[in-house]
């Protein structure tokens, strides 16, 4: 098996042997998927039998221990359509901050949008207004990176071979052991000193609106038991780090790195935000008015997968799909780099080409209804994690001109699509020149900014 990029080797495999690859990995049969009308069929249109996780030890037991359905029941109820848009006077102050980094510091434009990132998750899950330096979003990142070491299908033995996590961690070769240890410390800091902050402002009646004091103010959300109750609130709120950050500033990220590639799509949505936005900041009312923006936001989300493997899934019972034969307790991998490069579906794949989702004789797939997971497994956070990515996009080129750095010979750097290994992936960090587009825009800005009301 790869042990990086493997998206990328997946994909190859589905050129040379087709939609469907099983493996077997010391007993364990893996299905591999890479098309995007196979992934639909068996995961949502058979989502019964193939919304089962598959066992997971280095993280279920050796990590963040046992996992509760309730917690989506929560993160549904917290996060649908309606619940995500009452977050979006959030989104909008932490963005107009992010706007005012930008025009005075551009050179650190990854530094403040994971700041940013940060900023919204923090308040919109606890309320809490973070700092600079903040010693919170420093748990939450090791916690995250961690967790997504960890997530990886296969990456360690004992998700193979669960029996060793009775293994001792001074064993020759039980590493992971250590790893899972460390891992665990991270996620329980995570979980109580966080959440520990939010009770006693919620009990001292100074709790900001969030998805934690809902949770807090209708318990039985979570469960009918107190106890219960108190868990899956604490665990739901820190893991909305883990699962919303990197969706949010990798897919920004490649927005960024997109521009320096296709220079004339900045363009063309800089011609459609002056004709309907004029000499204000866009917002969320403009969507429906912009429908280059909104297809910018889905061209990057298919053009480089956060996940780009997804989050696998377990087959519960035998099924036969197009005469193959998938064994109950098959790990079923979409490959969402795959099925969104999939040129049976996205003609020209490679390219970053927002256009084809304005072609209504020819619609293609929502890239939305594969980077966020399939079938009942579907990410519960997407509508909150959309609203913020297409904010970032309509307002960083209502402001700014995205142009390649200049390297010292005086020649244009054009960064290459280089990207991280990982269950989670983002680009390698690149330079790029991050300029107002006028001064009228500067002012503007600063004019937003000062207009902010001091808090929440």
């Amino acid at each position: 098996m790869p042990t990086s990029q493997e998206w990328k080797t997946f994909y190859a495999w589905g050129l040379a042997h087709g939609p469907l690859v099983m493996v077997e990995v010391m007993g364990q049969k893996m299905c591999i998927i890479n098309s995007y009308r196979v992934a639909d069929e068996l995961l949502n249109d058979r989502s019964l039998i193939y919304s089962d996780r598959p066992s997971m030890p280095m993280v279920n037991d050796l990590y963040v221990g046992p996992v509760y359905k309730k917690h989506r029941r929560a993160f549904h109820h917290g996060f649908n359509r309606r619940e995500s848009n009452g977050y979006q006077n959030v989104q909008t102050r932490e963005n107009t901050l992010l706007l005012e980094k930008l025009l005075t510091d551009p050179d650190k434009y990854a530094h403040h949008l994971r700041i940013t990132t940060g900023a919204i998750i923090m308040m919109i899950g606890l309320g809490y207004p973070i700092t600079e330096n903040d010693e919170f979003v420093r748990i939450a990142e090791a916690a995250q990176l961690a967790m997504v070491s960890a997530a990886r299908p296969g990456a360690y033995l004992i998700d193979l071979l669960p029996i060793l996590k009775y293994v001792p961690e001074w064993f020759p070769g039980a590493s992971f052991q250590k790893v899972g240890r460390e891992g665990r410390e991270l996620s329980q800091e995570l979980q109580n000193k966080p959440f520990a902050w939010a009770v006693k402002q919620f009990e001292e009646g100074n709790a900001l609106p969030s998805f934690f004091k809902d949770l807090m103010e209708n318990k039985e959300v979570a469960s009918d038991d107190p106890v219960e109750s108190q868990h899956i609130i604490k665990c739901a709120t820190a893991v909305m780090y883990a699962t919303g950050a990197d969706t949010i500033l990798s897919s920004t990220l490649t927005f960024i790195l997109a521009m320096l590639h296709a220079p004339h799509i900045q363009k063309i949505a800089q011609e459609e935000l002056d004709r309907v936005v004029g000499d204000r900041l866009p917002t969320y009312a403009d969507q429906d008015a912009l429908p280059y923006i909104t297809a910018i936001v889905k061209e990057s989300l298919r053009w480089e997968s956060v996940i780009p493997l997804g989050v696998p899934h377990r087959v519960m019972q035998d099924d036969v799909y197009n005469g193959y034969f998938i064994p109950a307790g098959t790990i079923i991998i979409a490959n969402q780099w795959g099925i969104s490069h999939d040129d049976q579906v996205f003609s020209d794949p490679s390219a970053f080409r927002p256009e084809r989702f304005l072609d209504k004789e020819s619609p293609v797939p929502d890239p939305s209804t594969i980077a966020f997971g399939w079938g009942r497994r579907i990410c519960p956070g997407r509508f909150l994690a959309e609203n913020s990515l297409w904010l970032h996009v309509a307002t960083m080129l209502a402001c700014f001109n995205i142009t390649p750095a200049v390297g010292a010979d005086g020649k244009e750097i054009i960064p290459p699509r280089e990207y991280t290994s990982g269950m989670a992936s983002r680009p390698l960090p690149f330079p790029c020149s991050i300029t107002p587009r006028s001064k009228v825009t500067g002012d503007l800005i600063k004019h937003s900014v000062a207009s902010l009301p001091e808090s929440y």
